[in-house]
């Protein structure tokens, strides 16, 4: 595991693993997603929950973590993702959407928001009925 991270990051990521890992191991998929959220990560529920089943679903020990953070330090920018997605539903590039179009996707489309956390969105970055990208966009930033 060298070559992807210096000694130093390897400490790191130990040291974390071991707050997180009860007698040597996580043992489900939330501990992992805190573990990796700390890191900096920012996995989904879906994709913690793969790690453990690519594992069979036994316990996750320090050098199947490692592997896991090399993996994710892999994965695409979700904050990247987010505005390529944006720009792609972007028809009439106005760089803005209907509040009822964010709402849907995000009520239907992958990690389902509650009714609740669309709410307490929109209340933070709608205008007039509209969401435009850039406020979404720093909003999520934060």
């Amino acid at each position: 595991m060298t070559e992807f991270f210096s000694q130093k990051q390897i400490d790191e990521i130990r040291e974390c693993f071991n707050f997180y890992a009860t007698s040597g191991i996580l043992k489900t998929a939330s501990q992992l997603r805190c573990a990796l959220r700390s890191l900096g990560y920012s996995p989904t529920a879906a994709k913690t929950q793969e790690y453990f089943r690519k594992q069979n679903k036994k316990p996750i020990e320090f050098a199947m973590f490692l592997d896991i953070c090399k993996d994710e330090q892999n994965s695409p920018d979700p904050l990247t993702e987010i505005i390529k997605a944006l720009s792609g539903l972007d028809r009439n590039k106005s760089r803005s959407m209907p509040s009822r179009e964010l709402a849907a996707i995000l009520s239907q489309v992958g990690e389902r928001m509650s009714p609740e956390e669309i709410k307490y969105l929109l209340s933070k970055v709608e205008v007039n009925g509209m969401v435009p990208h850039q406020a979404l966009i720093e909003y999520i930033s934060r």
